[in-house]
């Protein structure tokens, strides 16, 4: 098996007037420094420093995050830039140009039509727009979405007041549990020559022999409760290979002439084949990225039990800090590297490249990836986004009504972000220089709010069932913001002390898409808190097809046609409980809202198709849709 010199890259990613980051993962040793132009005529040459930040993650697997600063103040703002990259290993040397990728005839290229490199520009006005997205399973059913954002750069390359400035990944950029088993070989073979080695993980759990599939260990050793494991990954080199499936077309080579063109493999081809519009579309776009569960794997950290129970069992550890290097070299590391210590990287790179390590580099690298957090950070975009991790920073209160006393206390569904996330974030917020009474986007995976039908019914019918002892949380993932009523009051407080002129959350995770405008009267004041919610889930991953979406879209027409106002009122009591239109008279309300569903497209008030949102600032005013394949045609 021979890998090409880039594995994955060039991706674009933290931008600012101060620093442009370039992530990019090779096959070898390379040295590798950058050019950067204006986008003109003459491409003039900027005056710039260079630094290659390496992480040697295998014996063909090298990491690099590329930061290049302007030996001037500041980078020009509101124009295109463009940037070529240089390799080098001994006497040998070759820039973007020699592999191809600057080649418009090549079908590796990188570059738009009119463009001689890759090309990106640095906002200086809250006037800009994102593209935004989640859900992107290799073997989903549709079309891959973000074909559209390449689209749509190309369309708009060379105006940057209609071409987007940020692309924001919201969680699930790869699944973890559920790998199909006509790509899951590959990956196994694709390991042991892409690091040197495989994992032993019977000198984690020596148990693991006795069972016959990845299922059965997902289930019995692991702890974990994703339903569709059978092919769970669990080593690093096997999360690392599905982010280079995941992010370009340069190990896909080797996998296609082994796929037929029957119905049962056509999503794999058709994402292969769209590879190589995600890869020009990643190098010429700030990308950020947060992860989800399936990232890591689904359900994480679903309830308190499940985090327990995983984090004790000692393969169920192992897994999860294997997910979370990968996420960090992959996804993390390039959204804010000054949050990354020397320790920290030395204790990473150390433990992959030791192996079979000891007991000290073993515990010194598992200490790391469970101490850092939370994963939280800002995008230095106009305006600044507030990207939350709900993942490692929860909390989780026991359920006091319980029917019978020999049932175990079980939880609510878990407040996304506590306190101490919280203070962590706005923390942040403030020294990234925002200021109360800028606007304010927020990056969330799981939306704050959800479809209400849907909500209700899980609410009042399913979320019960947990206070019987029948494990609902896991089946029906009850870990919406609006489970723990704790958790959207916190919310509310935040954004009342942050006092924002306009805030926009952007979400995903739903697997399906909306937009819902909330007025919010919190803590008895006059004044109000309007809130716009956007989710754009999924961008490949249809799930409601047939049967189950016309349901659901039954369902929706049959409850827009029933419902009688325009609005939807819910309220917040002094337990933070939440009712819909009416309160009892015994109950102080803390929190009022008035929900509002927007249609998102000519028919209903949700979008199921895969989809890739686009949402545009302008003074005061935000305007958004949804990318489908059907507008398209």
């Amino acid at each position: 098996m021979n890998f090409p010199p880039i594995l994955s890259g060039p991706i674009l990613r933290r931008v600012d007037e101060f620093q442009i980051t370039v992530w990019v993962a090779t096959s070898k040793n390379y040295d590798i420094t950058a050019s950067l132009y204006i986008t003109d005529q003459n491409h003039k040459m900027l005056p710039i420093s260079v630094k290659n930040h390496k992480l040697p993650l295998g014996k063909q697997l090298y990491i690099h995050l590329i930061t290049i600063n302007p030996l001037k103040k500041v980078f020009p703002t509101d124009q295109l830039l463009s940037y070529n990259l240089f390799f080098s290993k001994g006497n040998h040397s070759f820039d973007l140009q020699q592999l191809g990728y600057l080649d418009h005839n090549s079908i590796s290229r990188i570059v738009y039509s009119s463009l001689k490199y890759p090309s990106f520009y640095i906002s200086s006005t809250k006037s800009s727009s994102f593209l935004y997205g989640s859900c992107r399973k290799l073997h989903g059913k549709g079309d891959d979405c973000l074909q559209l954002g390449d689209q749509l750069l190309e369309k708009h390359q060379l105006d940057h007041t209609k071409r987007p400035s940020a692309l924001f990944l919201l969680g699930d950029q790869i699944y973890a549990d559920d790998v199909s088993e006509l790509i899951f070989p590959f990956i196994r073979k694709t390991v042991e020559v892409l690091l040197g080695y495989e994992e032993d993980l019977s000198s984690i759990d020596e148990r693991i022999t006795k069972y016959k599939n990845r299922k059965q260990i997902s289930k019995y050793l692991c702890k974990f409760t994703s339903r569709k494991s059978n092919n769970h990954l669990f080593t690093f080199g096997e999360y690392a290979t599905m982010y280079l499936l995941s992010f370009g077309p340069a190990l896909w080579k080797d996998i296609l002439p082994q796929l037929s063109n029957n119905s049962g493999h056509t999503d794999i081809i058709n994402f292969a084949n769209s590879t190589f519009s995600t890869q020009r579309l990643l190098a010429n776009i700030p990308t950020y990225m947060i992860f989800d569960d399936h990232d890591i794997t689904d359900d994480w950290n679903i309830t308190k039990k499940w985090k327990e129970n995983v984090e004790n069992s000692p393969l169920g550890k192992h897994v999860l800090a294997n997910a979370l290097t990968a996420y960090f070299a992959f996804q993390g590391w390039g959204n804010d590297p000054s949050r990354f210590s020397s320790e920290f990287l030395h204790s990473l790179t150390e433990y992959v490249n030791t192996y079979p390590s000891n007991k000290h580099t073993y515990k010194s690298w598992i200490n790391s990836m469970f101490g850092f957090g939370p994963w939280t950070y800002i995008a230095p975009t106009k305006p600044k986004v507030l990207c939350l991790d709900t993942r490692t920073s929860r909390e989780w209160s026991y359920s006091k009504n319980q029917s019978s006393s020999w049932i175990p206390p079980s939880t609510s569904g878990p407040e996304l972000v506590n306190e101490k996330g919280w203070t962590f974030a706005t923390n942040k917020l403030f020294k990234s220089g925002w200021q109360k009474n800028d606007p304010l986007v927020i990056v969330s995976p799981a939306p704050l709010y959800g479809i209400e039908v849907i909500e209700s019914f899980l609410e009042k019918f399913i979320s019960p069932l947990r206070n019987r002892g029948i494990p609902v949380t896991t089946s029906f993932d009850l870990e919406a913001w609006r489970m723990n009523g704790k958790g959207v009051y916190h919310f509310y407080e935040v954004l009342m002390k942050l006092s924002p002129c306009e805030i926009t959350i952007l979400s995903g995770d739903a697997h399906m898409a909306s937009a819902i405008e909330v007025w919010t009267q919190f803590g008895g004041k006059q004044e109000k808190i309007k809130l716009l919610q956007l989710t754009s889930s999924p961008l490949k991953n249809e799930t409601f097809r047939g049967v189950s979406g016309l349901s659901l879209k039954a369902a929706i027409v049959l409850y827009t046609i029933f419902q009688t106002e325009d609005r939807i009122i819910r309220i917040c009591d002094e337990k933070q409980n939440f009712h819909y239109n009416t309160i009892a008279k015994t109950h102080a309300v803390t929190l009022a809202e008035s929900i509002h569903y927007q249609y998102v497209n000519k028919n209903s008030i949700i979008e199921l198709s895969n989809n890739l949102g686009l949402v545009s600032f302008s003074t005061g005013q935000t305007y958004h849709q949804l990318l489908t394949k059907k507008d398209e045609a």
